[in-house]
């Protein structure tokens, strides 16, 4: 499948199921978007692909490991090669872990393992991309969050999920650093919760589809110029945190 120079390149983590499939079917369904699906299996990253391009939309799979620097730098070394450049990345990857009944050595690598994902997999990849992002004339960048990560809203929800709560708080934070560190320049860096949907993430106890979960990481990965920059939001609007 051929793709215009003119397009929006698109990386997408996690994206060969739930939000992130959603996420890249809707984006290149849009005129002049190029997604790579990014995918820590190569194979289930290929079979996702075709999924999409089947239905004659411009994506192909990407192999990226975000818990990996190797991985992550492959990864990277791959798109400059083809493309010279990122106009949109979206963290997506992600992983909600059990947490109940356990402690000890175990509670302690259930930690390592929810944050090597959520947070630094997401930083790492970031900056391994920001040297591509910056030869992108309009820079998005989209930390997929959730509501569960809000101070505002711990009320709501007490004792519920605390690593990987803890995890995407973080990670909020981190969206704020890159949106500070680059609002001057012109880029837009945002975190988008997409709701209470059903994925492999909540063994599909979700209420909301995918396809909804994916409007708004969408709208922020297309921003305009006056769009915002360092907001935490869903389809609904603002989210307080």
């Amino acid at each position: 499948m051929s793709t215009s120079i003119a397009s929006k390149i698109v990386l997408i983590t996690g994206a060969n199921q739930g939000i992130g499939f959603a996420i890249a079917k809707s984006l290149s369904s849009k005129p002049d978007y190029h997604v790579l699906m990014g995918s820590r299996d190569a194979q289930r990253g290929i079979d996702a692909a075709k999924k999409l391009q089947e239905q004659g939309l411009h994506v192909e799979p990407i192999t990226i490991d975000v818990t990996s620097d190797e991985s992550i730098a492959k990864a990277t070394q791959q798109v400059m090669n083809q493309f010279g450049r990122l106009d949109v990345l979206i963290n997506n990857a992600g992983v909600s872990l059990k947490e109940d009944g356990i402690s000890g050595l175990e509670l302690r690598k259930v930690y390592q393992d929810t944050f090597a994902v959520n947070t630094f997999g997401a930083a790492l990849t970031t900056e391994s991309f920001i040297p591509l992002l910056k030869s992108s004339p309009t820079p998005r960048i989209v930390f997929m969050s959730t509501v569960l990560s809000s101070l505002t809203n711990e009320q709501r929800y007490p004792a519920y999920l605390p690593l990987y709560r803890s995890s995407k708080s973080a990670l909020n934070m981190l969206m704020m650093h890159y949106a500070s560190t680059y609002k001057d320049a012109g880029w837009k860096i945002n975190a988008s919760c997409p709701g209470y949907c059903a994925t492999n993430l909540n063994a599909f106890a979700g209420m909301d589809t995918p396809d909804n979960g994916a409007l708004n990481a969408v709208r922020l990965a297309t921003l305009g110029e006056d769009g915002e920059t360092g907001t935490f939001s869903n389809k609904e609007g603002v989210v307080a945190w």
